[in-house]
């Protein structure tokens, strides 16, 4: 049967409402619902999982983690159109079918570089199955690695 789940935040950073990013895949719901991260500037920056589950997909180059929740289907994507770097940058630390635990490392990500490269940090976290979402952080806020940032209430 399935239960809410409460989302972490993956890493520290600044919440932004998803109607906020350049996307309009994300910008406009098409994915699901949602809130982003903006993280902090650092060098290097592991994205943790935002709650216990399984990996459904690792997407290829490691630039996105869909998750099978409780809660039903959320993804993780690690920046905007982080797809082009071919995984440059990024490294995987789990694969398809790895269970995991809400904190647990996912990807690694060479932040400094990829910022240098022009490609966008901001962060997706997206309940993909059509569930309804709750936000338990500020948007505009800054939030630490680990803290609640959603509720997500099955479909």
């Amino acid at each position: 049967m399935a239960e809410r789940v409460t989302l972490l935040a993956p890493f520290a950073g600044r919440v932004v409402p998803l109607s906020d990013l350049p996307d309009p895949v994300f910008a406009q719901g098409i994915m699901g619902s949602g809130v982003a991260i903006d993280p902090e500037e650092v060098s290097l920056l592991t994205a943790a999982s935002p709650c216990a589950g399984s990996v459904a997909k690792l997407f290829p180059g490691g630039h996105g983690v869909a998750i099978e929740s409780a809660a039903g289907p959320i993804l993780l994507h690690l920046g905007l159109d982080t797809v082009a770097l071919k995984g440059v940058g990024l490294t995987a630390l789990v694969g398809d079918g790895d269970l995991i635990v809400a904190g647990q490392p996912l990807v690694e990500l060479a932040a400094a570089s990829i910022r240098a490269g022009g490609t966008s940090l901001l962060t997706p976290i997206v309940a993909i199955g059509g569930q309804r979402v709750e936000l338990l952080a500020t948007a505009g806020g800054q939030v630490k690695a680990g803290e609640p940032l959603l509720t997500v209430h099955p479909a």
